[in-house]
């Protein structure tokens, strides 16, 4: 007969095995919930009511070393390094000291050929080849723009003073080119006798446009030129002024002023005229300006509409 199973075998162990192993795992699960919700609860109080605190370091934040090493400079102890250092002059020294002079030159840098100094010539050297050399780099300043146009126009000659050719008289042959031409043609009496003329005239001489302007130009006077003064009182500077013009004489630069005026009376309407000597690459001139601008976007505008009627014009500030 078989015997029957025996309740203590392996079967019975390895049940109770796996039980004890399902409980640890639940129990281990428990506890991991259990603290993951403990430490979220925890997490979102100190976010709440917790007050973040930054604490100091112990100690200074920066420290010198004892020994830092290196060399040590020259300049280093001397009275005059104290205002820099301190704010303020040192006391009275027991012992004053030199400071210690600068390198000079080594022997490399006396070997270098010198060159001309300013206002020695060579020997044939000529005088022009000594004036500064213009920069084209450079930008030119209002100084410079206003003197350029001082030379520019020093020598130049207003259209309305320019003297026009009398169109009544013609210039005639020379009498010594005609004697060598024909000995007859140079006899008294052939020049005083009436040259018949090539073709009939169209119109009378008397009636004539260019002999009644010259006529008329013979017998009226010749206009008197008023003296014009010149301004000796200092001027505010910032103030903004228009430069009409660079003269020789303070008389023409009157002459141009009425030629202005005469021409762009309303634009000139409420200006003063200025006239100032000054002086340039050793010869005097004499500046014609405007005054009784507010300020120098209104001097511009002035000069855009006169330099559109073909008029110099310049905007200055008086430095």
């Amino acid at each position: 007969m078989a015997q029957p199973s025996d309740p203590q075998g392996p079967g019975r162990l390895a049940a109770v095995t796996a039980l004890a192993f399902r409980y640890a795992g639940a129990i281990l699960s428990l506890t991991l919930v259990l603290g993951l919700a403990i430490w979220g609860y925890k997490l979102w109080m100190r976010d709440v009511t917790g007050i973040p605190v930054v604490r100091a370091m112990q100690g200074p934040m920066r420290e010198a070393p004892k020994n830092p090493g290196g060399e040590i400079a020259l300049h280093t102890g001397l009275a005059v390094n104290d205002i820099a250092a301190m704010g303020e002059a040192a006391g009275p020294e027991e012992r004053l000291v030199l400071a210690p002079q600068g390198p000079g030159l080594t022997e490399e840098d006396l070997m270098v050929q010198p060159t001309a100094e300013a206002g020695e010539l060579r020997p044939g050297e000529d005088l022009a080849g000594t004036a500064p050399a213009f920069d084209p780099n450079r930008p030119m300043s209002v100084d410079d723009v206003a003197d350029l146009a001082d030379r520019i126009v020093a020598g130049t000659v207003p259209l309305g003073t320019a003297e026009a050719p009398d169109p009544g008289t013609v210039a005639g042959p020379d009498p010594s080119v005609i004697a060598a031409a024909d000995p007859a043609l140079a006899a008294p009496g052939a020049a005083a006798g009436p040259v018949p003329p090539a073709r009939p005239a169209l119109r009378p001489t008397a009636l004539r446009p260019a002999t009644a302007m010259a006529a008329a130009a013979a017998s009226a006077p010749e206009p008197e030129i008023a003296p014009v003064a010149v301004n000796t009182r200092e001027i505010a500077p910032g103030t903004s002024l228009v430069q009409l013009g660079a003269f020789e004489s303070p008389e023409v630069a009157g002459q141009e002023w009425a030629r202005l005026t005469s021409r762009f009376g309303e634009l000139l309407s409420g200006r003063e005229r200025l006239v100032q000597e000054a002086m340039s690459g050793g010869r005097t001139f004499f500046r014609l300006r405007a005054t009784g601008f507010a300020d120098l976007a209104e001097a511009r505008r002035f000069c855009s509409a006169l330099v559109a009627e073909d008029a110099a014009c310049i905007p200055v500030v008086v430095r």
